[in-house]
């Protein structure tokens, strides 16, 4: 059952391409914190685990608003790889990579969120509009937390 009749279709659609993010994102997020080495191990260490606890919530939260506006939640690796912006693989070996790639993952659903939300400007979902400003706030401090992480001194 459907909160809305009319829009929901763009509703869906952007909701399943920012849930497919954030899984993938999520599963990058995590290979980085299972695999990070180096000299600020721990500080990057709790700091992806911090994320893909939010991210973690983040899906949920994603996948019943897909329910709440009358659309099928995407659920498989396969129709995420689809909508994805990035894959969930980490080249890097190194840290500082490693956190480039994170970067550049948040960079690109920062923009698909933005994207989202100038796309359903004109609708009255604006429970969709409140969710997707609430992802926006995480992955921009995500990336000032990331590039203040690569700053060299």
């Amino acid at each position: 059952m459907s909160l809305f009749s009319s829009k929901s279709n763009e509703s869906v659609e952007v909701l399943s391409k920012i849930l497919a993010d954030s899984y993938v994102l999520l599963m990058k997020t995590q290979s980085v914190h299972w695999n990070i080495e180096g000299n600020h191990f721990r500080d990057i260490h709790l700091m992806t685990e911090g994320h893909y606890e939010n991210l973690m919530v983040a899906v949920d939260v994603i996948a019943e608003r897909i329910r709440m506006v009358g659309g099928k939640s995407p659920a498989t690796f396969a129709e995420f790889s689809k909508l994805a912006s990035f894959t969930e693989e980490v080249e890097a070996t190194n840290q500082t990579a490693m956190l480039e790639e994170l970067l550049k993952a948040h960079e690109a659903i920062r923009t698909d969120i933005i994207n989202g939300i100038k796309k359903l400007s004109e609708s009255e979902d604006f429970g969709t509009i409140d969710v997707l400003n609430g992802r926006l706030s995480f992955h921009e401090k995500t990336i000032w937390m990331i590039k203040s992480t690569l700053v060299q001194k």
